[in-house]
């Protein structure tokens, strides 16, 4: 999970879950011991009245008359409020008129205490409050009796499931429009970093080199370190090619000079000779650590720049170039192939192989590339003879050439190897699809 905004929300749906949880079974439990309170003080109630009405005959008799019951439904039968009383061997003595059955309990409270309980009577459960208690007659003698007050339970019960329905949809709701708005609030909350995440997009599809705007107080120091980051950069860069340009420039006159003197007729051809072949030298050293410096290479947040328009506009130059030899150059490169390279590297990087590959091929130059897997696969075919036999990765060193027949210095490829390397890319040379020579190049693409 790598989005923030999933593992925030995760985070609190967990948490509102547990606390919608307990919060519905304390509820719960509260209000079904209220109601089990509330239903053990209206038996109570009822037995008060009960014993109030009570008498007890010499011979340990209850009576109570139908006429002076507390509640009209103990005189119906089965009308689910019952009342009896038993004896101290459990044995009834007296019962309501709605009473048609027996009730068994499980145990019978000690004279004094109240006993609440739910008892199972003909497949309903009957809440049942007993209580034991004595009675002196006048002539002394001592009777132990047990009253029971029992209400049917199916009322309570579904009572209880209609708030549990109720509660539980509610805070089900309760839950879910929570997590509505806290899925506002963090996409509120993190709008500056998506907002800071297109900008670097643009800047990586377009030519602006800064981010604008105001961020939050935890964000802006990140974005002003990215913006001086990427000014550091350009400055940097640019610092280079002016003082590559400067040497070149300050190189130039002293070059002449002597290139002037190696032509002087005054001196001895085995004076010139050795002076000439040493200006040369001297000339491909400069231009190769020229190429090599003057490579921006890889750049923090580098703007994609389309491989197509640079490709034909080098190949409608070759092509007046190499126009004698009607050399044909073929581009086959989507307009939607792009990459973060440097638009001179790329430039430098295609035009020196493109120039070798119409050089030394037959005739036919193709370039081609796409995109595999976030990568730019980049190559360059001819229909000549190849790279020949041995080791091909030697080439791609300064100075090592393969076709000795043909004018250069054998820097192309290495400058191009240059280049490659300086993106954390990769070069190979190979046989292409006319069996002329290839060079492919894997550059990533993010």
């Amino acid at each position: 999970m790598n989005s923030l905004r999933a593992r925030l929300l995760a985070a609190t749906a967990v948490l509102l879950l547990a606390f919608i949880v307990l919060t519905g079974v304390a509820l719960e439990t509260a209000v079904s011991e209220r109601a089990d309170q509330a239903e053990h003080d209206r038996l109570q109630g009822l037995s008060y009245a009960l014993l109030g009405s009570a008498e007890i005959t010499d011979d340990g008799s209850f009576k109570l008359a139908p006429r002076v019951l507390p509640e009209s439904d103990l005189t119906r039968p089965e009308s689910g409020l019952y009342a009896f009383v038993l004896d101290e061997k459990g044995s009834s003595v007296w019962r309501s008129p709605s009473l048609l059955g027996t009730v068994k309990l499980d145990m019978l409270p000690a004279v004094g205490e109240w006993l609440f309980a739910r008892v199972e009577r003909n497949d309903t459960t009957l809440i049942t409050l007993a209580f034991g208690f004595r009675w002196v007659t006048d002539d002394g003698k001592d009777y132990r009796y047990t009253l029971v007050v029992a209400e049917d339970a199916s009322t309570f019960i579904k009572q209880m499931q209609r708030f549990r329905g109720v509660l539980w949809t509610l805070l089900s709701a309760s839950a879910l429009a929570l997590l509505i708005v806290e899925l506002l609030i963090l996409r509120w909350g993190l709008a500056p970093l998506r907002r800071l995440s297109r900008n670097l997009a643009t800047l990586q599809s377009h030519e602006k080199r800064r981010i604008e705007g105001r961020y939050p107080d935890e964000i802006q120091p990140l974005v002003s370190n990215l913006n001086t980051m990427l000014s550091n950069d350009q400055a940097r860069l640019l610092r280079y090619r002016n003082a590559l340009g400067d040497l070149a420039h300050s190189l130039k006159t002293p070059m002449a000079v002597l290139r002037g003197l190696a032509e002087d007729d005054n001196l001895d051809e085995s004076q010139r000779r050795p002076l000439r072949n040493q200006l040369a030298r001297m000339n491909d050293i400069l231009d190769y650590q020229l190429q090599k410096a003057a490579a921006a290479g890889k750049r923090s947040l580098a703007p994609s720049l389309a491989i197509a328009p640079i490709a034909q506009k080098l190949s409608r130059a070759l092509t007046k170039v190499y126009a004698e030899e009607q050399t044909r150059f073929d581009v086959r490169v989507a307009a939607g192939v792009k990459a973060p390279i440097d638009e001179g590297d790329l430039t430098e990087l295609l035009g020196t192989l493109m120039d070798n590959a119409a050089k030394y091929g037959g005739g036919e130059v193709v370039v081609g590339a796409r995109i595999v897997d976030n990568d730019l696969h980049l190559w360059i075919d001819d229909n000549g003879d190849g790279f020949g036999e041995g080791s091909t990765q030697r080439l791609l060193e300064r100075g090592v050439r393969a076709d000795t027949s043909r004018e250069g210095q054998g820097l192309g490829l290495a400058v191009a190897a240059e280049i490659v390397r300086s993106y954390t890319g990769e070069i190979e040379l190979g046989r292409g699809e006319n069996g002329g020579a290839r060079v492919r190049i894997v550059i990533p693409a993010e």
